[in-house]
């Protein structure tokens, strides 16, 4: 069999498993049932996948998690000063995740059935693309910026975006216009000036 159709076995399995994963979660999918989605045998199954289902998730989790969006946006985010540089960089990620409703689907099986055991991989290969962001970051704000390790800069901006992500797709759907209207905006605003008066 050629290297072209193997690769191409390959992704049909990982593509059906993904489905199945994000219907139905890890532990409510079976081997055979990614074998009969994808259209092999369960035999071949093993023959892609020696270690099994984890090796599955393990790869779709790498290949589907949208840091590959994500990051780019990140390193793409003009700005001249750190405010409209924040807010070019959030909406840039609110953008690059509309092509993946099934981002939260994938994370919280990564994190409720599997204890997040797979992000350390992931942590590793983007250290490096993080840190360029903070670095990025910290030159805009220049002396305006408190001083804050580089990495805390990106945590907590990250934490600000999947806030408003999470809440937002938990909210939208029953909140009066209020909790609505200008929503990022003031996310991003509380996130540069704080919730206090000065």
């Amino acid at each position: 069999m050629s290297d072209e159709i193997l690769s191409m076995k390959h992704d049909a399995i990982l593509q059906a498993a993904h489905l199945l994963f994000i219907q139905q979660g890890y532990h409510g999918t079976s081997m055979r049932q990614v074998a009969n989605q994808a259209g092999v045998s369960l035999g071949g199954l093993y023959n892609h996948f020696p270690r099994g289902k984890e090796q599955i998730f393990e790869e779709d989790f790498l290949k589907n998690h949208p840091y590959h969006e994500i990051l780019p946006a990140l390193l793409a985010a003009q700005g001249e000063d750190v405010e409209s540089f924040v807010r070019d960089a959030a909406n840039r990620l609110l953008h690059s995740l509309e092509d993946h409703p099934d981002f939260l689907n994938l994370m919280f099986i990564e994190l409720v059935e599997f204890n997040s055991v797979h992000v350390s991989q992931l942590f590793t290969m983007l250290v490096p693309q993080g840190l360029e962001i903070a670095r990025r970051f910290a030159a805009i704000g220049g002396q305006r910026l408190r001083p804050i390790p580089p990495a805390m800069l990106i945590r907590s901006f990250l934490g600000l975006f999947f806030s408003y992500y999470m809440t937002e797709l938990i909210i939208r759907p029953v909140s009066p216009p209020e909790f609505l209207q200008g929503a990022m905006d003031h996310f991003v605003d509380i996130y540069l000036h704080g919730i206090l008066a000065t």
